[in-house]
């Protein structure tokens, strides 16, 4: 699952993928139900990597 979002977002750096994967399956650790976990960690890592991936939103500079 890493290799494959590393190519998904080859823009971003590796080690950035491997810290969301890490994160989003820590943030799952307590569940009592394991099956689904891979399935949501690269969910979750989806959204996050996609987010970061977005430009900051444009404002126009202050006319003076």
């Amino acid at each position: 699952m890493v290799r494959r979002l590393e190519v998904r977002y080859a823009d971003l750096p590796t080690g950035r993928v491997k810290s969301v994967v890490s994160a989003c399956h820590a943030s799952l650790d307590d569940k009592p139900i394991r099956d689904f976990i891979p399935v949501l960690v690269e969910h979750a890592a989806r959204s996050q990597l996609r987010a970061e991936r977005r430009p900051a939103p444009y404002t126009a500079p202050h006319e003076s």
